[in-house]
C-alpha cells in the first residue's frame, strides 16, 4: 500500500460504519419505546403493552397484549432480525383509545404519551 494510504479496505470501513449506525439507531428506537412504556397510563395495563415496532411498514390491524418487558424483548428481536441501518422503523399502537390518550384524555398522561416520548428521545439524541 502506498504511503499515507488507507489502513483497511474501504469495504470494511463501510461495514463498520453501517454497523455503528445500526447499533445507534436500535438504541434510539429502544429508548423511545421505553419512554412510551414508562409514560403510558395504567388501568389494566393494556395500553402500556400495546406499543410495537414495524420495519419499513405500518400495521393498522395488530394490537399486541404484551407486558412492558415482553414489548422490549419483541422490539429487540425485530431490530436484531433487521440489522440494516437504512430502514424505516415505526413505533405505534393500534389500541382504540390511544388517540384519546394522546390528546390528554387520561389524568395520568395529561400531555399525551407519544409526544412526551418523542421530546425525551429528541432531547437525548437530537442536535
Amino acid at each position: 500500500m502506498a504511503r499515507g494510504g488507507w489502513s483497511m479496505p474501504l469495504g470494511g470501513f463501510i461495514q463498520e460504519v453501517e454497523g455503528q449506525i445500526s447499533k445507534q439507531g436500535a438504541e434510539m428506537v429502544l429508548y423511545a419505546l421505553q419512554q412510551l412504556i414508562i409514560h403510558s397510563p395504567v388501568d389494566e395495563g393494556a395500553y402500556r403493552g400495546s406499543h410495537f415496532l414495524t420495519i419499513d411498514d405500518v400495521d393498522h390491524e395488530k394490537v399486541p397484549h404484551y407486558g412492558p418487558d415482553e414489548s422490549m424483548r419483541e422490539a429487540e428481536r425485530i431490530l436484531a432480525a433487521n440489522p440494516s441501518p437504512f430502514k424505516l422503523v415505526t413505533v405505534q399502537t393500534n389500541i382504540p383509545y390511544g388517540e384519546r390518550i394522546e390528546n390528554g384524555w387520561s389524568g395520568q398522561a395529561p400531555y399525551g404519551v407519544y409526544s412526551i416520548a418523542y421530546n425525551n428521545t429528541r432531547e437525548r439524541y437530537g442536535r
